[in-house]
């Protein structure tokens, strides 16, 4: 499960890349929504209303995407993105992962995700949930946090096979 989270949540570090990738080695991402805002002075762009990422190996859907940029943006804008936050009826899907939010959080220099909002990862081997889960991409660890209104709750599938002694 926690390959699971890595993988599902690693899409995200894929979504725009922070300029390790070569312009050779890059993928088209098309992102849609009803509204597309940039505001120069707070250095964001905001998309709004039935908002669609898609790459060829990941997909989200959220209902407001705001990329926040630093003050200042070079030739490879794709280097100064300082964090991507993806808000309401997120939907994360990665071949047959997925993930869902109310919330979900990219620090691209930090290289940290954290999903807030009732999270629920799911794969066909199980599902885990919690209040926030945080993936740390450099590291490739996860920590799922439960609290006052959410436990952890790990469900995965095992062997039906029997306890008893064996023959």
């Amino acid at each position: 499960m926690i390959k699971t989270l890595a993988a599902i949540l690693f899409a995200w570090t894929i979504l725009l890349a922070d300029g390790a990738v070569q312009a050779q080695d890059q993928v088209p991402v098309k992102i849609s929504s009803d509204k597309m805002n940039y505001d120069q002075g707070r250095n964001t762009v905001i998309f709004t209303g039935n908002v669609h990422v898609d790459r060829s190996d990941f997909e989200l859907w959220s209902d407001k995407l705001t990329v926040f940029m630093q003050a200042s943006i070079g030739p490879d804008a794709s280097k100064d993105i300082e964090k991507l936050l993806a808000e309401g009826n997120v939907r994360i899907k990665r071949d047959k992962q997925s993930g869902t939010s109310g919330k979900a959080t990219y620090w691209t220099k930090k290289g940290i995700i954290v999903m807030e909002g009732n999270p629920v990862l799911k794969d066909e081997r199980g599902t885990i949930t919690g209040e926030v889960i945080t993936y740390y991409v450099q590291e490739n660890r996860g920590v799922v946090q439960g609290g006052e209104k959410q436990r952890v709750q790990a469900v995965f599938m095992a062997p039906a096979a029997s306890i008893g002694p064996q023959q």
